[in-house]
């Protein structure tokens, strides 16, 4: 069976975005620490920069699952009255300052360098149009926040004078950043809940968040095919029931069942039930294995 002894260290554990389908990463997280797997660093994206960071600082798993349970948009975020009051000029209707007040109280700590585990977590700057890494030192909180900021929807987020918004826009999935810091072992779990549907989708909110659904699936399934290297890649994409939306957060309990029970049935397969496939353009030797199998079309 696939577990511990199948890690080659460093272990890297990389976390995407995918709004409510972050929930996933709870579960996978949990699967993985109870099957004895030892991570060395993180890499956060979006909502995975709110996991990260809450898995980093050793934030337990029930009290995790329990900051998901109880998140809702109405507790999370509040109106940008300021903004609202300035018609043409208003950089986002809401801000994350419900939630910002939350970390600094629930996060066991709220610096960089006070971290249990290395955590790196993007970032992508308005003024280059490039994605940074925060790591090492220096306040957490922020580049979080940062990380998860929706551009037209919430305020950039200012630090050092340059604007930040979401990780995910340049790189939601930080796989090839985990690569560069030296990791011979990337532990994954796909978000984006993106599930085939008949079903139409109404409303212009409902439909940006399935677009943008569509959008993390895709670029998920890109990075994991051409991660271009020998580095062993371990990858969950949970199936859900329903189509969840990036903004609903009516589900949390259900997608983080279904994340760790999946994550712990593909760490016990046997390695010959399904051989490591190489991923195209990937070195001699290169692995790769997805559970279940991506979808092609």
């Amino acid at each position: 069976m696939k577990g511990a002894s199948d890690m080659r260290s460093p272990v890297a554990l990389v976390l995407c975005g995918g709004g409510s389908g972050g929930a996933m990463e709870v579960g996978f997280y949990r699967a993985v620490r109870e099957l004895g797997i030892t991570v060395d660093f993180i890499l956060g994206s979006s909502i995975g920069a709110l996991n990260g960071a809450c898995i980093a600082a050793g934030l337990p798993d029930a009290e995790l699952a329990e900051l998901w349970c109880a998140f809702r948009l109405r507790n999370g975020v509040s109106l940008n009255w300021a903004g609202l009051l300035t018609p043409g000029r208003c950089p986002g209707c809401f801000t994350f300052n419900p939630l910002r007040r939350r970390l600094h109280h629930v996060l066991p700590a709220t610096r960089f360098e006070e971290l249990r585990i290395p955590l790196h977590v993007v970032g992508t700057d308005l003024q280059l149009g490039t994605a940074v890494y925060w790591s090492g030192t220096g306040d957490l909180v922020e580049p979080v926040i940062a990380s998860m900021t929706l551009p037209g929807l919430f305020p950039p987020v200012e630090i050092d004078g340059h604007q930040f918004v979401d990780g995910g826009i340049a790189n939601n999935v930080p796989l090839d950043r985990a690569i560069e810091l030296g990791a011979r072992t990337v532990l994954m779990v796909s978000c984006a809940c993106c599930e085939l549907t008949s079903q139409p989708f109404q409303g212009a909110l409902r439909i940006l968040a399935r677009s943008f659904s569509i959008a993390l699936d895709r670029k998920f399934a890109a990075e994991f095919k051409n991660c271009g290297t020998s580095v062993r890649i371990h990858q969950v994409r949970p199936r859900f029931a329903h189509v969840i939306d990036l903004l609903d957060f009516g589900h949390t309990a259900g997608l983080i069942d279904a994340a760790y029970r999946q994550t712990i049935e593909y760490f016990n397969q046997p390695d010959t039930s399904e051989p490591a496939v190489d991923a195209p353009g990937t070195a001699a030797g290169a692995s790769t294995v997805a559970f279940p199998p991506a979808r092609t079309s």
